[in-house]
């Protein structure tokens, strides 16, 4: 939240949880965006940090309106890291097979984790996939 505030966007929690975990408006335009929002804790590895999501399948492949966001947020080597991708994206990404599908047996309710690794050299995969064109990637809501 303080990322869009700081980016001169207004933002709110919604009062009922149903998969929008911050709504960011543009006063001056009335724009509104659904956000997701997944935290992980790094894991480290030789030469590089995994960081583990999970969302359910639906958030991804259904198509709200307004369309949601997501932000991966990743705590790695002492700053804030931010993997922003359109949900449409990570739908493209799952059909890829990029993203591990599963289903709770108590509740039926499927599920999709992604397993996000942050490599020493810069690198950032999303399974195999190049994922570093996401990294900190603030273009939909530039500073207003």
């Amino acid at each position: 939240m303080g990322e869009f505030a700081l980016r001169g966007y207004n933002v709110a929690l919604p009062e009922v949880d149903k998969g929008d975990d911050i709504f960011v408006v543009n006063d001056a335009t009335g724009s509104l965006w659904r956000v997701q929002v997944k935290t992980s804790c790094e894991k480290r590895q030789k030469k590089s940090s995994r960081y583990g999501f999970r969302t359910r399948k639906a958030s991804v492949t259904t198509i709200p309106v307004p369309d949601i966001a997501f932000v991966f947020v990743m705590r790695h080597k002492e700053i804030w890291r931010f993997c922003v991708i359109a949900r449409a994206q990570l739908e493209t990404y799952r059909a890829a097979g990029h993203l591990t599908e599963s289903r709770d047996p108590k509740t039926g309710i499927d599920f999709l984790q992604a397993s996000l690794v942050l490599h020493d050299d810069g690198k950032a995969l999303l399974a195999k996939q190049d994922v570093a064109k996401h990294m900190e990637d603030w273009t939909a809501w530039p500073v207003i």
